[in-house]
């Protein structure tokens, strides 16, 4: 258990050096000390440090240490990485000439995204009409297939399994096949003798579209199928002997712009950022009376440009 811990400090700790490389201890300001959780010489960790640390972990490693000896491990790698980052100023590498340019360009490269977000922000959210207009100038985009709600019986076969397992299977898969087309008995009912993990939900696949099938026979049997409840001939797949029966099956639409509204906008995101991008560079050059001498120097300031714009 012990060296599990040490193991996701470890953990914890690299992506802290990772995520929090710039950032120096500083005093605690007055009227701060109840929330100090730990102090040493040079400076100390407030509550609200170790929250704002926190939440930059993954949910699944910030559970591990927000309480007991997790969370006192958690302010222990906190302390230590200001230790480390004080003896480092101590020996003057914060004075280092690589590790100023390196700084320099984080932030620069922080300062441009904060730049382009407020620009982003200002121009606001397409209007009602932008965003129809682009829902209607890619309507195909926002097109549905035809989709069959599907649900699944399997009597699985082991791998390496002799001929006679398998005509076991089979036999067993026909008699559930015939409990649904010949008994009547409900396909829930009957998906709860199957083996595949389905089997908890009624032996419901979901909505599928061609391609989604996960097989060729498998998809030209379920694409047969035209009413509700009728199942399909028993199927050998690698997994085992399959029944697939039809629940639900949906015509090809295109759905109104009010249904795919958050969809629409999403995809005019990126297209939006770039807009926004362009008009800053195209006022702050003007304001800066840009002049490049040459064509090489046009095309290496096209390729900046193509860099910066992916923030």
């Amino acid at each position: 258990m012990k060296r599990a811990m040490g193991l996701l400090k470890w953990i914890y700790f690299c992506s802290l050096l990772g995520i929090s490389a710039c950032e120096r201890a500083a005093p605690a300001p007055a009227g701060l000390s109840a929330n100090v959780v730990a102090r040493f010489k040079g400076g100390v960790v407030t509550q609200e440090e170790v929250l704002r640390e926190s939440q930059r972990l993954p949910p699944g490693l910030r559970v591990r240490f927000e309480q007991g000896t997790g969370r006192e491990e958690f302010i222990r790698s906190m302390v230590d990485k200001r230790l480390l980052a004080l003896e480092a100023e101590r020996l003057g590498l914060t004075q280092d000439p690589e590790i100023r340019r390196q700084v320099r360009e984080l932030e620069e490269r922080l300062t441009i995204q904060a730049l382009l977000a407020r620009e982003e922000k200002a121009a606001g959210a397409p209007t009602d009409q932008e965003a129809r207009a682009y829902y209607q100038g890619n309507v195909e985009r926002f097109a549905q297939p035809e989709r069959l709600r599907i649900a699944r019986i399997l009597v699985s076969v082991p791998p390496g399994s002799p001929r006679s397992a398998w005509g076991q299977a089979l036999q067993r898969a026909e008699g559930l096949r015939r409990r649904i087309v010949v008994g009547g008995e409900s396909i829930a009912k009957v998906a709860e003798a199957g083996d595949g993990p389905e089997r908890t939900r009624g032996g419901e696949l979901g909505l599928l579209a061609r391609g989604e099938f996960g097989g060729a026979a498998l998809e030209k049997a379920a694409l047969a199928l035209k009413k509700p409840g009728e199942a399909t001939a028993v199927i050998e797949e690698p997994a085992g002997a399959v029944i697939l029966v039809l629940l639900e099956r949906q015509a090809a639409r295109v759905p109104p712009f009010e249904e795919v509204r958050e969809v629409v906008l999403g995809q005019m995101a990126p297209m939006l950022q770039r807009r926004v991008f362009e008009q800053v560079l195209t006022r702050l050059r003007k304001e800066a009376s840009v002049e490049l001498p040459s064509g090489g120097a046009r095309a290496a300031a096209s390729a900046g440009t193509d860099t910066v714009a992916q923030h």
